[in-house]
């Protein structure tokens, strides 16, 4: 991996840490849309979404959730 993917994937991880320690409810939802961002720096989608107006990356049906992919936790 890249340096700079190096250091996205360890924010995101640390992200899903806080969302997992929070306690408000709008805390979790966005320490789970920084972690996404910081994924779609790694894996490429976060500039195809912020170009098409969705600057979450996504859609909000999954607030307060983890993302899925290998940077969840279970």
């Amino acid at each position: 991996m890249r340096d700079d993917t190096t250091y996205f994937y360890a924010r995101a991880e640390t992200e899903l840490e806080l969302a997992q320690r929070a306690t408000h409810p709008e805390a979790v939802r966005a320490h789970y849309i920084i972690a996404n961002h910081y994924l779609d720096r790694c894996y490429g989608g976060g500039e195809a979404a912020v170009a098409d107006g969705d600057a979450s990356g996504g859609d909000d049906d999954g607030a307060g959730e983890p993302p899925e992919g290998p940077a969840s936790r279970d």
